[in-house]
């Protein structure tokens, strides 16, 4: 009997994926690979063993910080209300309070310095480790740097990155600051698909948070927050299941 394919997820079995623009057309997936006996007999001539269930969807996240947003995701999993399991923790910071919440929750956690070598060097170790822990699923979760190229590539229509703004206003790293000091009425949070540019990828979900007029900046920062921690595990359930089409820029949700 062969071994029983766990880690890691070989390209072709991953299960999420849809074409953002950041590949060659055709080089995404659309959706889940559907397992039939078929298949399955086919991998078992080659000594490649499915388990009979299919495994939670496997989460790769990036972090730069204090990890909240990770948390969200762990808490999620824990409660049963995602259907996912996070299979390793990269931080670009070695001090980055994320990796210790990885330690705490028993999740594999890698700091990779991007002094390692040049940026090219550096995303392939990124890339490396997201394969060697079988990762589907890239969740950028308050990751602070532009994603290469070769990462993306090896994980086409599957890398998605939360912002504290309405894409695509306010880009950038102090996206909370900016929307506050321009004065706008209503800010919000955005998940969408990572691409080649920072902030630029087609949208996933959004949510808006109206600016009061007794808002600080640490009270918006606050509501942010909470957006965040709720948004960002809805948009990996939508990811899981397979209910996104990407039509242009417009990504589709289908109803359940």
């Amino acid at each position: 009997m062969g071994d029983v394919y766990r880690d890691p997820v070989p390209p072709f079995l991953r299960r999420v994926g849809v074409e953002t623009g950041a590949m060659a057309p055709g080089d995404a997936p659309t959706g889940p690979v559907v397992l039939d006996e078929a298949i399955r007999s086919e991998l078992a001539d080659v000594g490649v063993e499915l388990p009979a269930e299919p495994l939670p969807l496997a989460l790769g996240v990036l972090i730069s910080g204090s990890g909240t947003n990770l948390q969200a995701l762990i808490d999620a999993i824990a409660a049963g209300s995602l259907d996912a399991r996070v299979a390793v923790v990269i931080s670009n910071k070695e001090a980055a309070y994320g990796l210790e919440r990885a330690r705490k929750a028993g999740i594999p956690s890698v700091h990779i310095d991007p002094a390692i070598g040049d940026y090219r060097a550096y995303n392939h170790a990124i890339r490396e480790a997201l394969e060697n822990h079988g990762v589907e699923l890239v969740v950028m979760a308050g990751y602070m740097r532009l994603l290469g190229t070769e990462v993306l590539r090896a994980f086409p229509g599957a890398v998605i990155n939360l912002h504290p703004a309405l894409l695509p206003a306010f880009p950038g790293a102090s996206a909370i600051r900016d929307a506050f000091e321009y004065g706008v009425k209503v800010t919000g949070v955005t998940v969408h698909f990572a691409d080649e540019e920072f902030d630029r990828g087609p949208i996933l979900c959004q949510e808006a948070i109206r600016i009061e007029e007794s808002d600080t900046l640490e009270t918006l920062e606050e509501k942010i927050h909470a957006v965040e921690h709720r948004l960002l595990p809805e948009a990996v359930r939508l990811v899981a299941a397979a209910r996104l089409r990407l039509e242009g820029r417009t990504v589709h949700i289908s109803e359940e």
